[in-house]
């Protein structure tokens, strides 16, 4: 992938939970906050072109959100046909199987969260299928018929920062299947764990629960030992360096939680910084203006 882009974005939503596109409330769609986060990233310089996704019949979990990998992998490399840097927002984690549909079996997984979503069905075990997000990309757990082009990654190229609220089964799986997991309080070492991989471009995906409730109070849980944004920004510029990061990802918040509006400034800060590793070059002009203030 050669495109390369400046200043626009495309901000894709995954506006749906348990099968059911939730209600908008004061952001839209769903809560996500699309047109308040590009607000908020315009005076830094940055340009948003935003995209809603059409699922408002309730349907079956596993559906759902293939219909939503499928609308999603479209996007994001269309996204970059048009000289956009795609960023999808999410209220499950699950909107990562469409990105790593489109980019292909040779991306990298950066995933910020308090949990791994690496757990399997069974005959006596059924977890929603946002507890199974990860063990669908390496294939560990089954996808649904209606999958298009499921995209099967090594679990070498995945690697879980943060995993406060993994359990032991699910951290056997991940340690079989040579997903590595890096705390909060061992970020140094994730720099070596992507040296140990074999990728062509990542993708980062950022749990809001992984961070400091106080800057997301409407992140979906809190969790001890939470990361600051700044080290978060600081682990993926250490880490990944000069390697193409091909998309973002944030989930698992909902904006109608929070009205102080601490949450919105705080992704919008987390953006920028992010955008700006993965090459991004917001306007002069508007930075200028937006620092003087």
């Amino acid at each position: 992938m050669s495109k390369s882009f400046v200043d626009h974005l495309q901000f894709l939503p995954m506006p749906s939970r348990d099968g059911v596109r939730q209600p908008d409330g004061d952001h839209r769609p769903g809560g996500l906050g699309l047109r308040t986060l590009a607000d908020l990233l315009g005076p830094l310089g940055w340009t948003a072109r935003l995209e809603d996704f059409g699922f408002e019949k309730p349907v079956a979990e596993a559906r759902i959100t293939e219909a939503y990998a499928r609308a999603i992998g479209d996007a994001v490399l269309s996204a970059w046909d048009r000289s956009r840097f795609p960023v999808v927002f999410s209220l499950v984690n699950g909107c990562a199987l469409g990105v790593v549909d489109g980019f292909g079996p040779r991306t990298g997984v950066l995933w910020f969260s308090p949990r791994g979503d690496y757990a399997t069905t069974s005959f006596f075990r059924r977890p929603k299928r946002d507890r199974t997000t990860l063990a669908m990309m390496t294939g560990r757990q089954q996808r649904d018929s209606m999958a298009v082009k499921p995209c099967k990654l090594s679990g070498r190229n995945v690697i879980v920062i943060g995993g406060q609220r993994l359990d032991g089964d699910e951290s056997r799986a991940l340690d079989d299947d040579g997903i590595r997991v890096i705390g909060p309080d061992t970020l140094s070492g994730l720099t070596a764990a992507v040296a140990d991989t074999d990728v062509d471009g990542w993708y980062v995906h950022i749990d809001a629960s992984v961070l400091e409730p106080e800057g997301v109070p409407a992140a979906d849980e809190t969790v001890e030992n939470a990361l600051t944004p700044a080290d978060l920004v600081a682990a993926i510029e250490n880490a990944l360096g000069d390697q193409p990061i091909r998309c973002l990802g944030l989930a698992r918040y909902d904006l109608n939680r929070d009205a102080s509006g601490a949450t919105a400034k705080t992704l919008a800060g987390l953006l920028d910084r992010t955008i700006v590793l993965a090459g991004g070059q917001p306007d002069p002009k508007a930075r200028e203006t937006a620092r003087a203030s």
